[in-house]
């Protein structure tokens, strides 16, 4: 997208989404879908890139709860997390209350976490609110940047660009933080180069 189809500058909303998996090769569940079980989101101001707003939530799997143990253990979710977990439902209601729609890019890395969201939505009967053209995969505009033949995976990218902080990997919060500077630190060295791409 170049930057003559933008209407404006849009805030960024870095969002990062634990979810469920089932990679056993028997006792699928007939329907079986990925479900959020955690959910991790900066907004950053357009202007000055500072971090105004901030969800850090678990959230209840509503469907499949036996099926979550496993990726629950994976992200080290714990039963007691759980129990202060808030519903699908009232998570998309906290992301309606800081993503506004044309002015906010719904920044993600790679392209599942859009998919699981519009999927979850779709099942639970409800609007993604959340527009497809405010998607924005940050693990693609990397990969252009940097002319990489593959999709990169962000801990090797946060490492590279020495963003890579204390932390735990592949929880929501701390990974949503790890990808929000990345961005910052695109935004501020290549500029030119993202004009263009956004």
């Amino acid at each position: 997208m170049k930057q003559g189809d933008l209407p404006m500058k849009k805030d960024y909303l870095v969002i990062d989404f634990e979810f469920t998996q089932y990679r056993r090769p028997v006792g699928r569940p007939r329907g079986f879908f990925s479900e959020i079980i955690e959910i991790g989101a900066l907004k950053l101001d357009k202007e000055t890139l500072e971090a105004t707003e901030k969800i850090e939530e678990f959230v209840k799997p509503h469907f499949y709860p036996k099926q979550a143990i496993e990726s629950m253990e994976f992200c080290s979710i714990t039963p007691s997390d759980m129990k202060k977990a808030v519903s699908f439902i009232e998570m998309i209601e906290k992301l309606s209350q800081i993503y506004v729609p044309h002015e906010t890019w719904f920044v993600a890395w790679g392209k599942e976490d859009y998919k699981v969201l519009d999927t979850a939505c779709s099942r639970h009967n409800i609007q993604n609110p959340i527009l497809q053209e405010d998607y924005l995969d940050l693990a693609e505009v990397v990969k252009q940047i940097k002319g990489l033949a593959q999709t990169p995976g962000l801990v090797k990218t946060a490492i590279e660009m020495d963003v890579n902080e204390e932390g735990h990997w592949h929880a929501a919060y701390e990974d949503a933080v790890k990808a929000s500077k990345i961005l910052i630190k695109l935004l501020q060295e290549e500029k030119d180069i993202i004009g263009e791409m956004f």
